[in-house]
């Protein structure tokens, strides 16, 4: 390849590139350029109102890719002079896409991608980031910095490209897989110098305030977790009518985690955990794993009675057969064919006198 030719490539290659990047947006609403693909980036279940700058001679025509999206969609909303305003509504990873502004000139197009959660400058409170033990998030930065290199950090140890666990680590947004609980770290992503943190937490259920209710399962493991920030003292851990298990495992600085290794009926009940004024409660619930209900069990204990109660004896199908009634006061009871019989001798025998 000539240097012309590797020239053109590169130029080719890092326009849209660099276009992305240098108009990244993380408000509501994602306003548009001229000619110019901008980055829309929000958290998960959030709002972007995608934004016209120009001006349009006719209604617009919005495309997610290549697909024309329609007015009648419960996803989207059309608002605005010409549909100028598209807002996708309750985003989800599968909003993901370039759309584009067809009537507009130039064209606009908009890059949306969507987060678990967003940074915060290392000036300010870090992004809390919460998932469960072997899912998954994304974190995401707030300005990328303008298309110059950036790493991510866990902790103060630099994050290296693993498969298995960590997604692009030199990109606006990194995926961390397999969740657990040596991923409760601050972690740290951008260019040097304009860092944004992320504070992430990993539990089975979360709480700051009131009650959470808890579905474990039998064996298995369940972490608690208070969502808040805990200052000063650790968090006290109790059981209501009960002591805390032996077996369970305080976790954090501030002890801010309570896991169960491998739940066991005598774990259920309600928790409390005490800090710095602050009380939360979490409802730890362990359905039966069995599949039997309480009255399947009562069914099963009458039908082995049944068959205990006639256990070695022989079966009374005999006409003339004599019983002990137990029920009767010890009295005797016979079979109706021997009653019959007994009455028509005692008839004959009077025909006969």
């Amino acid at each position: 390849m000539n240097f012309s030719k590797l020239l053109c490539l590169v130029l080719v290659c890092s326009e849209p590139f660099g276009q992305v990047l240098a108009a990244e947006q993380t408000g509501e609403t994602c306003t548009g350029t001229a000619g110019t693909t901008v980055t829309c980036k929000r958290k998960k279940d959030e709002t972007v109102k995608l934004t016209i700058a120009g001006t349009a001679n006719n209604p617009v025509r919005w495309k997610k890719g290549t697909t024309t999206i329609s007015a009648q969609a419960a996803k989207y909303e059309l608002d605005g002079d010409k549909n100028k305003i598209l807002t996708i509504l309750n985003l989800k990873e599968g909003d993901e896409e370039t759309y584009t502004a067809e009537g507009t000139s130039p064209v606009e197009k908009f890059q949306v991608q969507v987060v678990d959660c967003l940074g915060g400058k290392t000036s300010e409170p870090a992004g809390l980031c919460q998932g469960k033990p072997g899912g998954s998030i994304k974190l995401g930065l707030s300005d990328d910095g303008s298309g110059t290199s950036l790493s991510w950090k866990k902790g103060t140890d630099t994050i290296a490209i693993s498969g298995d666990k960590y997604g692009p680590v030199n990109e606006a947004t990194l995926m961390i897989k397999n969740l657990d609980d040596a991923d409760e770290k601050e972690f740290t992503g951008g260019p040097t110098g304009s860092e944004e943190k992320f504070s992430v937490q990993v539990a089975d259920c979360f709480g700051a305030t009131g009650t959470v209710q808890c579905q474990g399962k039998l064996n298995e493991a369940l972490k608690l977790r208070i969502s808040d920030a805990v200052s000063g003292s650790k968090v006290v851990w109790t059981k209501e009518e009960g002591v805390v298990p032996a077996s369970s495992q305080k976790l954090g600085t501030k002890d801010e985690g309570l896991k169960f290794p491998s739940l066991a009926p005598a774990d259920a009940g309600t928790y409390k955990a005490t800090y710095g004024g602050n009380t939360v409660s979490f409802a730890v619930r362990i359905p039966d794993t069995k599949g039997t209900s309480e009255s399947d069990t009562k069914k099963e204990s009458t039908e082995n009675g049944k068959d205990n109660s006639g256990g070695g004896g022989s079966s009374n199908s005999g006409t003339d057969q004599v019983n002990l009634d137990k029920g009767n006061g010890g009295g005797l009871s016979y079979s109706p064919a021997l009653l019959v019989t007994v009455t028509l001798v005692h008839l004959l025998l009077q025909l006969a006198a």
